[in-house]
């Protein structure tokens, strides 16, 4: 159980090694976080329930512990901190769609905004909006897609584009673009 499985980790900097790695696990998420933050012998594959609001770095101590499905209690939970932070935070296999707000810290890149677009529908606030973006038509677009903080940097398109696309990509970015 979730109890168990917390003191072993808290007690042990070894391999964890489980007669079963499919256990589903339910608690709090410090508990399921705590239960999940040891280095187990194979990958742990049980899905989780995490009963109460989380922090983004126990959601990212649980996508990290588990390929299992993740039901959260509330998936409005806004979360903060790098792009990297943020896209290991929502990597998992949720149950339903992540809808919270995101601010990330520094200046992602199209990859990543891409990503962190794909895995919220809640809104994207850069805190520093004037870093260069450099990538497909296509991509950029993407990285566009959601509620995004007015983009102020350059933008760099690497490959043709249609008429859709550059609208999409001149609505939001101040920044010179480059084609």
């Amino acid at each position: 159980n979730i109890a168990q499985l917390k003191t072993i980790n808290d007690n042990t900097d070894g391999e964890i090694t489980l007669n079963s790695y499919a256990v589903a696990l339910s608690g709090t998420s410090a508990e399921v976080a705590a239960a999940l933050s040891g280095t187990f012998a194979a990958n742990y594959t049980g899905d989780v329930s995490v009963s109460n609001a989380h922090t983004i770095a126990q959601l990212i101590t649980i996508n990290n512990g588990t390929t299992g499905e993740i039901t959260l209690t509330d998936y409005s939970v806004a979360l903060s901190g790098t792009s990297a932070e943020v896209i290991a935070a929502l990597s998992g296999t949720f149950a339903a769609d992540y809808t919270g707000d995101v601010t990330v810290s520094n200046a992602p890149n199209v990859a990543q905004l891409k990503a962190i677009n794909a895995a919220t529908s809640g809104d994207i606030t850069l805190t520093t909006t004037d870093g260069a973006l450099s990538g497909t038509a296509a991509d950029l677009v993407d990285a566009f897609a959601g509620t995004v903080t007015q983009h102020t940097g350059t933008v760099s398109v690497s490959n043709a584009h249609n008429i859709a696309q550059l609208k999409t990509i001149n609505d939001n970015t101040d920044g010179e673009i480059t084609l």
